[in-house]
């Protein structure tokens, strides 16, 4: 857990700093091989000073994992007013083109760590809050009463694929092939829930 909470600027820098020093550190040694030592000489500060905020790697690592979570879900929400107006394929477009800068900033920090985070309900949460919104913009989508189980699959599929992509040195497709085979994909999962309920729908059913 971490020592003491920063409250003023100086020393939220620092926390700021330790934590973006162990996502290098695992970036270089993996989750098992950082070590607080090497987290404190990436920030530049003793390990003295380290122990100060956290109290072990272990705090720094759930600092890091809710940094991460932090960020998709305010990729995800920043995104949200462009991506509920969009056709469901651009959605998919542009929400895992996102995902996909924000894993390769700051030298593929995120993707190298992506492998040790912890899923989060928050980014659950956030998923749902953007089907919920998606519908209210388009309300055929509310025809839908799993609209949102049907969104996080799709949404969450589509993230761990872009995941192994970005992680795979020699891919057998190319990015833009991915997004294209998932937004087709998608888009063809919910035409054919759209299909099956105006067979249900039709009159003498």
């Amino acid at each position: 857990m971490m020592v003491r909470k920063p409250k003023q600027q100086r020393a939220k820098v620092t926390v700021d700093t330790i934590i973006q020093a162990g996502f290098i550190a695992v970036s270089q040694s993996g989750i098992h091989g950082a070590t607080t030592r090497q987290i404190a000489e990436i920030s530049g500060i003793g390990v003295g000073s380290l122990y100060e905020y956290f109290e072990n790697k272990e705090a720094i690592y759930q600092a890091m994992n809710q940094h991460f979570v932090n960020d998709i879900v305010d990729m995800l929400r920043k995104l949200t007013p462009n991506l509920v107006r969009l056709n469901l394929h651009d959605v998919v477009e542009l929400l895992l083109n996102s995902f996909s800068d924000l894993l390769r900033k700051d030298g593929g920090i995120y993707l190298k760590y992506v492998r040790y985070s912890r899923y989060s309900p928050l980014i659950e949460t956030a998923l749902m809050e953007f089907a919920m919104r998606y519908a209210m913009h388009n309300p055929k989508f509310l025809r839908l009463e799993n609209m949102a189980t049907i969104n996080y699959i799709c949404i969450t599929g589509g993230i761990f694929s872009v995941i192994r992509h970005l992680s795979t040195p020699t891919p057998n497709v190319t990015f833009d092939q991915l997004l294209e085979g998932l937004s087709r994909m998608t888009t063809s999962y919910f035409d054919a829930e759209f299909a099956r309920l105006d067979q249900v729908e039709k009159p003498g059913h």
